[in-house]
């Protein structure tokens, strides 16, 4: 039986033909309130990774992180600048990265199946250098939904998942039923692999690349079965790698981003929601509105 790639019926969208939401037109202004009634601690967790010089990163491809101070504050003072009565100083930076760069949301524009993107859209009728007209992380609105993590190294009673662990349907379901959760439309569902903790090491960090705990292919069909709006985990790609498909590259992607319109957050830090066992909890991620952009880093947060 071909794979759904393999032809063109994974198009239009559920959604509509002009379509650009995919399934965030689900987070509706019932969901975000109910999502807002889930907090009862005030606890604030921010799910994403610090930004550094040197960090772990796909540097091949994405090319290195850069920041740099270029106006420091004593840059304001004889001969360079006329002194001001007050003795005023002010600092800035520059920064150059990807925007795939550590903790990240992709847009609907960053995976296509063949030339299309979702909903069929053809890459060459939308795309210049500065960006798609359609797509962009311009169209993904700040997200305010219901939050699960799925802590599948401390279920399977490990620090880290094996590289290549594939986690299943199974493991996700067994995983909820213990903690008497279930998933809903428009939820954002997050798997902790307990990779998080190896930030800080970027030689070990950037070993999971090419080879890694993730979402498997059964457990992303599912997933957009259920709807949801957004998928994430605490490694490079969300997804294991190497692909469980026999010579695909990131079918995960493909299956969640292009043919169902699911966003996807890389790079998670999940180890703090981990450690207090918060399973359930408000979401919250705004991304940058870079016009025609495929993705944009993010520090979303958890508030429990």
């Amino acid at each position: 039986m071909p794979e759904w790639y393999e032809g063109d019926g994974w198009f239009p969208s559920e959604f509509g033909a002009s379509d650009e939401m995919g399934t965030l037109n689900l987070v509706d202004q019932r969901k975000v309130l109910r999502a807002l009634s889930i907090p009862k601690r005030g606890r604030v967790y921010r799910l994403a990774h610090e930004i550094y010089n040197g960090m772990p990163g796909r540097t091949q491809f994405h090319g290195p992180f850069f920041y740099l101070i270029s106006q420091r504050v004593y840059d304001h003072r004889p001969p360079f600048r006329k002194p001001a009565v007050n003795r005023f100083g002010g600092a800035l930076g520059r920064l150059e990265m990807s925007d795939h760069a550590g903790t990240h949301i992709d847009a609907l524009n960053h995976i296509a199946v063949g030339n299309r993107y979702y909903n069929g859209i053809d890459a060459f009728d939308v795309t210049g250098t500065q960006g798609t007209t359609r797509l962009g992380i311009d169209k993904t609105p700040p997200i305010v939904t219901r939050g699960i993590m799925v802590d599948v190294a401390s279920a399977l009673g490990v620090d880290i998942l094996e590289k290549g662990h594939a986690i299943t349907v199974d493991e996700a379901k067994r995983f909820l039923r213990d903690h008497s959760l279930s998933i809903e439309a428009g939820d954002a569902v997050f798997f902790h692999t307990g990779i998080s903790r190896l930030w800080e090491n970027p030689s070990e960090y950037n070993t999971y690349y090419e080879s890694s705990p993730g979402v498997g292919y059964e457990l992303a069909k599912y997933l957009a079965s259920l709807h949801v709006s957004v998928v994430g985990a605490d490694v490079p790609s969300t997804e294991v790698e190497p692909a469980e498909i026999e010579g695909a590259r990131l079918p995960v992607h493909q299956y969640l981003i292009a043919k169902s319109g699911i966003r996807m957050i890389d790079n998670m830090k999940l180890d703090e929601v981990s450690r207090d066992r918060v399973y359930e909890f408000l979401f919250l991620c705004s991304p940058l509105p870079i016009r025609g952009g495929t993705a944009s880093p993010v520090a979303p947060v958890a508030v429990s």
